[in-house]
Formats: structure tokens, sequence, C-alpha cells
């Protein structure tokens, strides 16, 4: 049903939660991620004079290559591709050209200045798009894992693909940058660390 899903990304707060929104359909549907930048032509000429158009360009590529590797955690193919232009324009023809089955795209849900410059574009890709589009709205963080239940069910689910298969959960905590569970399986202590933003998994015995 999705074969290849769009996901346009600038690179704001809470892009992570689109991100998944399309990892998670293409697990299901076992589709390809398409991360797409567009450097506005209009900031970029403003910004040339001063020097910082590779500025621009340089964090469409971390902006990419972010939901790249959450794609890769999860499994998922993906593919990422910067392109200069008016940015709605250029998420409709890079849609048309890979003839995407599904756009996922952000926005903030406000209004005045805000909603100019972020929500009419995917504004515009609900109105001229060929293909369905799903909009969510961007949160105030990119973490995907916001509390105690979610992280404990990731462990679970990293525990029973594991070589352990199953076990117990014995305590879930919150520490600066990682979700930490502790895990009783088969009388073995260990624990699983979960990145907050990209739900990577490691599970480790403690020794």
């Amino acid at each position: 049903m999705y074969e290849r899903i769009l996901v346009p990304t600038d690179g704001s707060t809470g892009t992570a939660h689109v991100a998944m929104q399309a990892i998670d359909l293409a697990e299901q549907y076992g589709g390809t991620v398409s991360v797409f930048h567009v450097v506005d032509e209009t900031a970029s000429s403003l910004l040339e004079a001063t020097g910082s158009r590779d500025q621009l360009e340089e964090q469409g590529r971390r902006a990419v290559e972010r939901i790249e590797r959450m794609a890769q955690v999860h499994g998922v193919d993906v593919e990422t591709e910067i392109r200069t232009g008016d940015p709605a324009t250029a998420i409709l023809e890079y849609a048309e050209e890979i003839d995407a089955d599904l756009i996922v795209a952000g926005t903030h849900g406000r209004s005045g200045v805000e909603r100019r410059l972020i929500g009419s574009v995917a504004e515009r890709l609900v109105r001229h798009a060929d293909c369905p589009v799903m909009t969510v709205r961007l949160p105030e963080s990119d973490e995907t894992v916001t509390d105690a239940a979610d992280a404990r069910a990731i462990a679970e689910d990293a525990l029973a693909e594991s070589e352990y298969g199953d076990g117990e959960i014995t305590g879930v905590e919150r520490q600066v940058s990682v979700w930490v569970v502790d895990v009783d399986a088969d009388g073995e202590s260990l624990v699983a660390y979960i990145d907050p933003v990209t739900q990577r998994t490691s599970l480790v015995a403690r020794h």
C-alpha cells in the first residue's frame, strides 16, 4: 500500500515524531522512506553574500542524516535527497518523480508568521499533491519515548527478539539522555539502554 513514503524535513524540533510515523508505516508495509530536504532558494540568496549558504546546506545534510539513522535503527530501507528551490514546489516535484505513495509532513499548527513560514508548505502539499498527505503536528521536543510505559514496551520487544526470549522488567528509570530499563531474564540481570529519540535499544548483561 505504501511502498514509497516521502518525508520532507527542515530539521525543526519535533521532526523525529514525523519520521517515526513514516518509519512505522514503512515497517508495516515493507516500504522505503525517502527523506527530502530543500535548501530554500529565497533564504539562500539572502544569505549568499554573508557566506552562509554552506551553512544552510550543512543544516540540510544533518537533518536528512538524522532521519536516515532513525530508519536504519528500525531496519527500514531509506534514501535521501537534498535540493535547492522553493520548498513546496520542490517537494511536489520530487514526490511525482519518485512516484510517492504518501507524503508525511510536519506542521506547527500555529497562526501568524509561523503559520505562513511553515504551515503554508504543508497546506500547499495537501492541496496540490497527487498522493495522500499525512500531516503531523510538531511537538516541542524530539523525544519519541516520553514515558516509562513506552520505554517498558520497547525493552520488552528488544528482549523478545534477543537470545534471552523473555524476562521480567524490574525497573524503569529516565536518566539525562537515556532510558534505563532493568530486566531479570532467567536469573540473569540485564539492562536495556534506550535512546529517547531514535529508540535505539542496547541490551547488556550486568557483570
